[in-house]
């Protein structure tokens, strides 16, 4: 897995305004500069707590910046 570093959370705290907001895995993987099937991967084996609604993957906001903040070195 990728190093995820501070400066991701207060990209994705600036990129979304609303805490309470969903996240599409291409918007993850922007945001993280990650590639769109590491995403995916990290969502399938729960390593990020994101759940799928309608069929597609998201994950809110607040989880994925705790999840950094966690992470983070």
């Amino acid at each position: 897995m990728a190093m995820i570093y501070d400066a991701d959370t207060e990209r994705v705290r600036e990129e979304t305004e609303d805490p309470r907001a969903m996240l599409r895995p291409l918007e993850v993987a922007d945001l993280l500069d990650l590639h769109i099937n590491t995403v995916y991967r990290l969502f399938k084996k729960n390593i990020v707590p994101a759940f799928k609604l309608g069929g597609s993957w998201r994950i809110y906001k607040k989880d994925l910046i705790d999840f950094i903040e966690k992470h983070s070195s």
